[in-house]
């Protein structure tokens, strides 16, 4: 939990976290109230000043003091936080993108999906070709606390904020990649071995498509191949929602490495049932 974590004070540790732990001081609120005596800190000293800040973020929903003094590791912890016996979750939003290819100096985006708080949990695909197509973008990320991606530290992000740089969109103050996150947890690989491997499966044909299909997909739809960009956009967001799952489980394996009894709260459940794809079209594509 956010407001349960310690670590992001200066001079404190996982050791120093731990023994707060152990003393009974469990979150932001109790330390604040009993700071003397919490390794002899003074009142004004980094652990109450510091706190006192976080909680007065919280209070006014931003929180970029605390996300910038929290280890992009650690942002994990930022899901949710605990507030009188009830967790809360901060406000969320999985996002992916596809592109022409690889190099965001020479490629472009073509899709962006979103999903989360910003969008009230329905799924939201941003396709490439008309005027203004990627502006709801930055409404999106402006109402959102934690970005949720794979591998969107070194991929997504970089390749928004190049490609689509006209629009300066600001990211959110905590970013949970899963792809670190889920290989401190001993979970290796590209996003679909992973969900496959933890039992998120995906329906009949989408579950052979991959980021090359994708590009291939993204030109049959210039060259108006019927289907191809319903199942671009299915593909796109495939991806975005079963990032939620993999969050959940992240989380929550996280916290009993930690010995703590945190449990993450549970987005709403977002059915892609009713997109088109085709099916026919993803078997030629990887045939051909």
């Amino acid at each position: 939990m956010l407001t349960e974590t310690f670590i992001h004070v200066p001079g404190i540790g996982a050791a120093g976290e731990r023994k707060l732990w152990e003393k009974g001081t469990s979150d932001w609120w109790k330390a604040t109230a009993h700071v003397h005596g919490l390794f002899a800190a003074p009142a004004d000293g980094p652990l109450e000043k510091t706190l006192r800040e976080c909680l007065k973020e919280l209070r006014e929903g931003r929180l970029e003091m605390t996300a910038s003094l929290l280890d992009s590791n650690d942002h994990w912890r930022a899901l949710c936080f605990r507030q009188k016996g009830e967790v809360r979750p901060l406000r969320w939003l999985a996002l992916d993108i596809e592109t022409t290819g690889l190099a965001p100096e020479d490629d472009a985006v073509t899709c962006i999906g979103l999903c989360g708080h910003a969008t009230d949990f329905a799924p939201v695909a941003l396709v490439a070709g008309e005027a203004g197509w990627a502006r709801p973008l930055v409404p999106y990320l402006l109402a959102t606390d934690i970005l949720i991606t794979f591998n969107g530290r070194s991929f997504d992000v970089p390749f928004i904020a190049r490609s689509l740089r006209q629009l300066a969109p600001i990211f959110p103050p905590f970013h949970l990649d899963l792809y670190p996150h889920l290989k401190k947890l001993d979970v290796r690989g590209g996003l679909k071995k992973i969900q496959r491997r933890l039992g998120f499966v995906r329906e009949g044909a989408l579950d052979e498509v991959d980021g090359y299909a994708a590009v291939r997909l993204w030109r049959e739809h210039q060259q108006g191949t019927p289907g191809a960009r319903e199942t671009l956009v299915r593909y796109c967001l495939e991806d975005v929602v079963v990032l939620f799952d993999l969050a959940v489980w992240g989380y929550e394996q996280a916290a009993v490495r930690l010995g703590r009894d945190w449990r993450c709260w549970q987005p709403p459940a977002v059915s892609l049932q009713g997109l088109p794809y085709d099916a026919a079209l993803i078997r030629k594509l990887r045939g051909r």
